[in-house]
């Protein structure tokens, strides 16, 4: 076996100098200053884990004190302090009561010009304006969707451009305005909308005279136009018809204003709980008063039935009155039946009558 020689000694020069060890009697002694722990790897690893998990449990209990105390300091019971001073009294009664709610829904955006609606629970209905604010734009028959099916072009023309017809749309034909636009229907439930609308249709910037000479021509023209569509009872044709015939009497009628209220009547009607009264206003239409229908025998509806006998009484006016020939006798014998004689003139109208369709009933659910 090979044994490895001694490991030469260091090389000393003749100038070496014995070493001198310097010895640290403190430490020998024994130092005050403690010595460094010694740590293993895994108690660094368990003492970081309980850090870990009192922070989860700490961050949680924190949140709630948060909150708990938050909804202590704004709820009342904190100012309960506070409770004997009569100026803190008065304003608690007059904010009302502090308790939480539900979040209240963003308003519907309005078009420009729109009136303020009303929305008071039972709030008395707003008296005939001087000079209101009309909503911008003014509503206008056909203003949803004026496709129908037609039975000749001509009068699908002929809707097309009447309706876009400044001699049509400044005119704001109260009689259409009930039977054919989303807007005004829409308003029914928006006392203020709709009185401002009323009173547009109630002062027009065109002169009512004016306006029922276009109504007039409106009217013939459509016969032409649509001379196939009234052959075939086309619904929209037929209606169209009777309330250009009928402009100036529902204009008149729905301008009468109710003297006790300085409202418009027919604001009462549609703002009242039963759409009896209402019906009244859709004689002119075609449309027959519900059997079932109990009339609330108003002096509003009084005068809008003198309206209708003065108009049939006129054979000039009555021959343009299709619709309402068809369904006065009937409504004003339910009247007088309800509200006793003398209520509503009783007229027969049977030999008068064109040959359009019969008058319809309306269902008892119908608002207008």
């Amino acid at each position: 076996m090979f044994t490895p020689p001694p490991s030469p000694l260091p090389f000393k020069s003749k100038n070496d100098k014995p070493r001198t060890i310097v010895v640290d009697t403190e430490l020998l002694a024994g130092s005050s200053k403690p010595s460094p722990t010694f740590v293993s790897p895994h108690e660094k690893k368990r003492a970081i884990g309980r850090r870990t998990i009192w922070t989860v449990l700490a961050v949680p209990l924190v949140i709630i004190l948060i909150t708990a105390s938050t909804r202590y300091f704004t709820h009342p019971v904190a100012f309960d302090i506070f409770s004997q001073d009569p100026a803190w009294h008065s304003l608690v009664t007059t904010t009302g009561i502090w308790t939480p709610h539900k979040r209240h829904p963003a308003p519907e955006p309005q078009k420009s010009g729109s009136p303020t609606p009303t929305t008071l629970v039972n709030a008395p209905l707003p008296t005939i304006p001087t000079n209101a604010i009309l909503p911008t734009p003014f509503p206008q028959p056909f203003d949803s969707d004026i496709t129908q099916n037609f039975s000749s072009i001509s009068c699908f023309s002929f809707f097309s451009n009447m309706t876009n017809a400044p001699a049509f749309r400044s005119c704001r034909p109260f009689s259409m305005l009930q039977q054919s636009s989303s807007d005004f229907i829409n308003a029914q439930t928006n006392a203020t909308l709709l009185n401002s609308i009323v009173w547009g249709t109630c002062n027009t910037n065109t002169e009512k005279d004016q306006c029922v000479s276009n109504m007039g021509w409106f009217a013939s023209t459509l016969k032409t136009a649509c001379a196939k569509d009234l052959a075939d009872n086309n619904a929209k044709a037929v209606d169209t018809l009777q309330s250009l015939q009928a402009y100036s009497m529902m204009r008149d009628a729905g301008c009468l204003p109710d003297p006790t209220t300085n409202t418009y009547c027919y604001l009462s009607a549609a703002n009242n709980p039963s759409p009896s009264d209402s019906y009244f206003y859709q004689l002119p239409l075609g449309h027959k008063i519900p059997p079932t229908s109990t009339p609330t025998c108003s002096a509003c509806t009084k005068s809008l039935m003198t309206i209708y006998s003065t108009a049939l009484e006129d054979p000039e006016v009555s021959s343009k009155l299709d619709g309402l020939r068809k369904t006065y006798p009937s409504a004003a014998q339910m009247a007088v039946n309800q509200c006793g004689a003398g209520y509503a003139q009783l007229i027969d109208t049977s030999g008068a009558l064109s040959s359009l369709r019969q008058g319809r009933t309306l269902p008892s659910s119908h608002v207008n």
